[in-house]
């Protein structure tokens, strides 16, 4: 990394610091982190080195298959470092037709939306086979995912939170973008999409935190920083004291951010060349200036772009993690182990 990208790098982080929010309800301490959604192992997991791992709350991706309070509170309590955190993967801006909430009398041919479909529910993203958009703004899709707390309705957040996780890693949470601005690549369906997203997380974490009187239970988007952008409103007369105002909200409520494809971008699923996405990094910079940590997973299989990664990644400050595109195995590169701390436990 050049000098003078270092340069700029901290003082984005020094002008962001001078503005930090009081902290979140729950920071997120974390020296390393595993990632896995599909396939996994409970003994692997367990008796990984990681201080965090991050989870589908089903083996299956549905009702059938929710992880135990028993499964999960062996996750957390005996692993060869003693206890760690372990969050759960949740989608908040897609709906997944594997999930226990889906009506498949939702959908036509050809993933067409028949007239019964809720009004909550929007197309197909084509880059990924189940998954459609969703209007996160509607209560009617808040209802399914959080505030029913018993019964085969029980809702999402309900089910993670009686499993005993301690977290949420919340997916898709850059659905603001496609419902957003047309100038900004959206639909223009809802151009106050990026402050809807915000008021969003925070019902979900105050309804964790609060009703259901999960105190220090974390909320992790995944991706999404431009939120705390200028861009991201232009319909404000002064955009830039519209997010520093929306950056105030939501620092107060996540507990860290991850970031996908961070350094290495392109068209394939895995090994794309290395291109840091420089509109990103500043953006991130600020969530760590916030103390909010950085969880970063670049898709690679290749030492020479993982090492390079893992200098990029420890030297902006982020937590560094490689993995293959549909996260189906727990991934631990050559010369980047997980370590315990020396006096065991979590960071």
């Amino acid at each position: 990394m050049s000098s003078n990208r270092r340069l700029a790098i901290f003082a984005v982080a020094l002008l962001a610091l001078a503005a930090t929010p009081d902290p979140a309800d729950a920071q997120l301490p974390i020296r390393n982190w595993g990632y896995q959604l599909q396939g996994f192992d409970l003994a692997a997991l367990r008796d990984s080195m990681f201080d965090v791992l991050v989870i589908d709350y089903s083996t299956t991706g549905g009702a059938g298959g929710e992880l135990t309070a028993a499964q999960v509170r062996d996750l957390r309590e005996n692993g060869p470092c003693g206890e760690r955190i372990v969050l759960a993967y949740f989608s908040v801006g897609e709906a997944e037709n594997y999930r226990y909430y889906f009506d498949a009398d939702w959908l036509g041919p050809n993933d067409q939306l028949t007239p019964g479909a809720p009004a909550w529910l929007g197309p197909a993203n084509p880059d990924w086979e189940g998954n459609y958009k969703v209007r996160y703004w509607h209560r009617a899709w808040q209802r399914q995912l959080w505030g029913t707390r018993g019964g085969d309705a029980k809702s999402y957040l309900d089910r993670i939170i009686d499993a005993g996780f301690d977290g949420v890693y919340l997916d898709i949470v850059d659905a603001f973008e496609y419902w957003g601005p047309r100038e900004n690549g959206g639909t223009d369906e809802n151009r106050k999409a990026a402050p809807a997203m915000i008021k969003f997380v925070q019902r979900l974490a105050k309804y964790a935190r609060r009703k259901r009187s999960a105190a220090g239970f974390f909320v992790v988007p995944q991706n999404g920083a431009g939120l705390i952008a200028e861009w991201s409103y232009p319909d404000s007369p002064q955009p830039e004291k519209a997010a520093m105002k929306q950056r105030r909200r939501y620092f107060k409520v996540i507990s860290a951010i991850g970031t996908e494809d961070t350094f290495f971008v392109g068209n394939r699923n895995e090994d794309n060349p290395y291109r840091p996405q420089e509109g990103l990094l500043p953006l991130l910079q600020q969530f760590v200036a916030a103390g909010k940590s950085v969880l970063a997973v670049e898709y690679l299989t290749k030492a020479p772009a993982i090492d390079r990664f893992w200098d990029e990644a420890v030297t902006a400050g982020f937590v560094p993690y490689v993995a293959r595109r549909d996260l189906d195995r727990l991934t631990i590169p050559a010369g980047h182990p997980p370590e315990c701390r020396v006096d065991g436990g979590m960071p």
